[in-house]
């Protein structure tokens, strides 16, 4: 509510100030447009006309192909190797979120979860930096924001650098993507307003959600000089839901309907309904004076709000109770010795929902200045950046006991169920009158993150023989993040009656799932089960707590979840900008470097081996790594390029990662002793990175472009198991580790063109294409040589454009190959989690129904695509199945 008022009254304002501009503003003398770099945001467009004009001295366009061709100019005109989507109207990215248009940039490959493009790698790795509008930004004590957190509505371009230079902050050795919100001077004078309206139809939620968002800007002069000011606002929601079925990790056990066979059988397996409902609140401010032709003062304000409610509903047979006295036939796969059913009689039978709670704000206000002349600039900036979440959790499982019940654990890949009473009747399921309160889980966590970070920029034009310019600056940041909260396990019926909690004793608690699973994927045996109500046990825990026989009240922060941790952090960089002749041709780059010191105390708990005990620890670290960095560019002719950048890039741990805290589970009956925490003795991750980038610009739209790069990593960060004997207790303790020395190396090819050669409405189309080729090893911490995570060694993306008319549309195909998710999840089955091949098809279709305004339509994952991972083996251990969700939008754009 305070950030709708207070960007309400800055909306009025900058309308008002329209009024009052006297004849100052009316002179036809402009300010240049900006075109912000990765380090200065107010660097201006280069002039028409120049060699290096690629189209671009207008920041803002309107349109498929004006935006495509503004990204090829900023690529072009570019020291760095570099990747751009710009908008293709005020509000208007190519997709609905910044996560989703990324995926259609070279080298960019995503994850999905829960309704949306969740995750962004590049080059198949997450080591990504993300800044916002060249300032570090994140949530609470993540390294960086999720993308998904940015409303596309609000954005000019995202730039994605696959090279650095010494400027740039450091962090990310697969690169950094850099989200470029509107200020006021990117616009011509005079007041400008623009926004949109859209309604999200999402298909296996069936429900229609809003987007929204507005954008006033004005820019105006006086006496005092030019003054720009902007505000914007952007709203979404989006109910979503997902299901997929599981199989869990698998036992080598002694088959029990034949004795002295050994069989693979899963632990559990199941199904699963994801549901929620999110809403993204966002708003920005930016303030802009010219006093006089060199000096420039701003203020840049963001505000980002999320609040999710979410539950999972699971349905969870449990083979690992079945042995020789309640089985009835366990057939198998083929000629192996993997089961792929299994019947049992009067088997305890598990249903649960989780409710979850999740919710962040984060906030980042910014100071600047800068003063040029024809032989220098200078400039400083104080960034303050705050971000709080908060996360609660309160899982019910309920409990059943199945007459018979046959287990299929893959039908088409999915694991399915049929459930039958003693007489072969159909079992109901729905009939809330068949469960009881089994347990229930109580969790809580509260994060903080905050960094106050200034830095000091100067450039110095020079003719010193071949350098032409010298950059040097200094930053400095203090970054704080606290983590406190409880996850104690889960509490099963304590009461001193002994008496079960059946779910009917407790009116309102009994909800049904839906019953859609896999929505017409498989045909599945179980779509509909009874589950605790997630509204109820979210507003009601303390009458689940008293019948289970605990007391009331939300329980105590856990000591061993606290930790706080402090990073003072250094930076100097000097880099020098040179140009000459390589005999007839043209040579320029920029060669420099960045020296980082880095000093932190994180304050924690660590939990004793021996005796299960916990103790408070603090733990000190410095260090300072120097990070060279050189960038080439070889102009064959003004439009063939030849590229060569070397740099040496680090990534430091999350605050997470590096808790030094272990939370232990006791053995329940779907899961064995297990633990999970956090490495303080963690390292940077380090990369020497090496790239070479062949470009040619045949046309305004058109590129055609070829990219080679290496990188030699030394201690990636993976996630591990193993097994742990903690107080006399074995427990599968997964951890992040460090591992050895690995490489990652491939190609990235690119062709983008209009085709203005064909005849009348033809000349209208355009084609963007792309492919990725990687090739990623690692060395375990065992030293054994295996994949990366989360890296595929193939991707494409392939784009037909057309814009003519008054009318433009766009179809995106994405596809990448398989790859592994995680290693080293437990059980006797591989010991890898890998990921099918992929694809998805998008379209959007829009008309400028006049100069003010645009109707669209668009849908996403119109294949409606069938997610599936597996362990090691598809055939024999498949283990997820999940159907994504399809969604369509209708709206209207305006621009005054």
């Amino acid at each position: 509510m305070i950030l709708g008022t207070s960007l309400t009254a800055i909306a009025m304002a900058i309308a008002q100030s329209a009024a009052a501009q006297d004849t100052a503003a009316a002179t036809p003398a402009q300010s240049p447009a900006v075109c912000p770099t990765a380090n200065d945001p107010n660097a201006l467009c280069t002039p028409p006309g120049s060699a290096d004009d690629a189209g671009i001295a207008e920041v803002v366009v309107h349109g498929v192909r004006s935006s495509v061709e503004s990204a090829i100019g900023i690529k072009r005109n570019s020291q760095e190797i570099i990747d751009s989507i710009v908008a293709e109207d005020i509000g208007k990215l190519p997709d609905n979120s910044v996560a989703a248009a990324l995926q259609r940039v070279t080298g960019v490959q995503v994850e999905r979860a829960n309704g949306e493009v969740s995750t962004v790698l590049i080059r198949g790795l997450p080591d990504v930096v993300t800044t916002l509008n060249g300032r570090d930004v994140f949530t609470t004590t993540g390294r960086s924001i999720s993308l998904a957190d940015i409303p596309a509505d609000l954005l000019q371009r995202v730039d994605v650098y696959k090279t650095m230079t010494a400027e740039q902050p450091e962090g990310g050795i697969a690169g950094t993507i850099d989200v470029r919100l509107h200020r006021p001077f990117d616009f011509e004078p005079g007041l400008k307003v623009a926004g949109g309206l859209r309604e999200v139809y999402s298909e296996q939620a069936d429900k229609y959600d809003p987007v929204g968002s507005l954008t006033v800007s004005n820019r105006w002069k006086n006496d005092w000089g030019e003054f720009g000011a902007l505000a914007s606002y952007s709203y979404q929601r989006r109910r979503y839901q997902e299901s997929s079925t599981f199989n869990f990790i698998s036992d080598l056990v002694d088959n029990p309907a034949n004795p002295g066979q050994e069989i693979y059988r899963p632990e559990t397996m199941g199904a699963i309904y994801n549901i929620g409902d999110r809403d993204r609140r966002s708003g920005n401010i930016s303030l802009q004076w010219r006093p006089n032709d060199n000096t420039e003062l701003y203020f840049d304000g963001l505000a980002i709000g999320y609040d999710e409610r979410r539950q999972a509903n699971y349905w969870i047979p449990l083979p690992v109770l079945v042995d020789s006295s309640n089985v009835v036939d366990v057939t198998l796969r083929g000629d192996t010795n993997v089961a792929q059913t299994m019947e049992a009689t009067n088997l305890f039978t598990l249903t649960s929902n989780q409710g979850y709670r999740n919710s962040s704000d984060t906030f980042q206000g910014s100071l600047g200045g800068l003063w040029e002349n024809d032989s220098m600039k200078l400039s400083s900036e104080l960034t303050h950046t705050y971000s709080s979440a908060d996360n609660r959790d309160f899982i019910v499982d309920t409990a059943f006991i199945a007459p018979d019940i046959t287990m299929n654990f893959s039908n088409g890949g999915a694991a399915d169920a049929t459930v039958r009473n003693a007489d072969g009747s159909a079992f109901d399921l729905t009939d809330s009158s068949n469960y009881w309160v089994h347990q229930y889980y109580d969790d809580w966590s509260h994060q903080r993150g905050s960094e106050w970070a200034w830095k000091g920029d100067s450039t110095f034009h020079l003719n010193f023989g071949p350098v032409d310019k010298f950059d040097a600056g200094l930053r400095f940041s203090r970054r704080m993040a606290t983590n406190v909260g409880e996850n104690s396990g889960g509490k099963t019926n304590n009461r001193s009656d002994g008496e079960l909690v059946y779910v009917d004793s407790i009116p309102g608690l009994a909800a049904t799932t839906p019953n859609n699973l896999l929505d017409g994927a498989r045909d599945m045996s179980t779509r509909q089960w009874t589950v605790a109500d997630r509204d109820f046990i979210m507003q009601n825990s303390d009458e689940i707590r008293s019948a289970m026989g605990y007391d009331t009240g939300t329980p105590a922060a856990d000591p061993s979840l606290y930790f706080n941790d402090r990073e003072d952090n250094y930076a100097f960089y000097a880099q020098a900008h040179y140009l000459f002749d390589v005999g007839s041709l043209p040579l320029d780059g920029f060669v420099g470097a960045r020296v980082v010191r880095l000093n932190s105390t994180l304050r924690g708990t660590q939990i004793d081996g021996d005796t299960g005990d916990t103790a408070p620890v603090s733990i000190d670290k410095h260090d300072t790594e120097v990070l060279p960095t050189l960038n080439a560019r070889l102009k064959f002719t003004p439009d063939l390029f030849l590229r060569g950048a070397y740099g040496r890039t680090i990534t430091r741990p999350s605050f997470a990662n590096l808790n030094p805290q272990l939370t232990l589970y006791q053995a329940t009956a779907t899961v064995p002793a297990t633990g999970s925490g956090g490495n303080p003795d963690l390292d940077a991750v380090k990369s020497n990175n090496v790239d070479i980038s062949l470009e040619w610009y045949f046309a305004p739209g058109g590129e055609l472009a070829a990219t080679t790069f290496y990188r030699g990593i030394k201690g990636y960060i993976q996630t591990y198991s193993s097994t742990e004997t903690i107080d006399g207790t074995d427990y599968n303790v997964s951890m992040p580790q460090n591992t050895g020395h690995g490489t990652l190396k491939g190609v990235e090819l690119q062709y983008v063109q209009f085709f203005d050669m064909l005849p009348g409405w033809m000349s209208g189309f355009g084609t963007q294409l792309n492919a990725t080729f990687i090739s990623a090893q690692t060395e375990s911490p065992e030293g054994v040589d295996q994949d990366l995570v989360n890296v595929s060694k193939r991707a494409y993306n392939a784009i037909l454009m057309y814009e003519k008319y008054g009318f433009s549309a766009r179809v995106a195909y994405n596809w990448r190959s398989k790859y592994v998710s995680a290693y080293d999840p437990g059980g006797d089955q591989p010991q890898e989690i890998d990921i099918k091949p992929s694809d998805n098809l998008d379209a959007q279709v829009s008309y400028d129904i006049s100069e003010h305004f645009t109707v669209s339509l668009e849908g996403t994952n119109l294949m409606r695509e069938v997610s599936q991972t597996y362990f090691g083996n598809s055939y024999q251990f498949p283990r997820d199945t999940a159907r994504l969700e399809r969604t369509f939008t209708a709206g209207m754009r305006f621009r005054f």
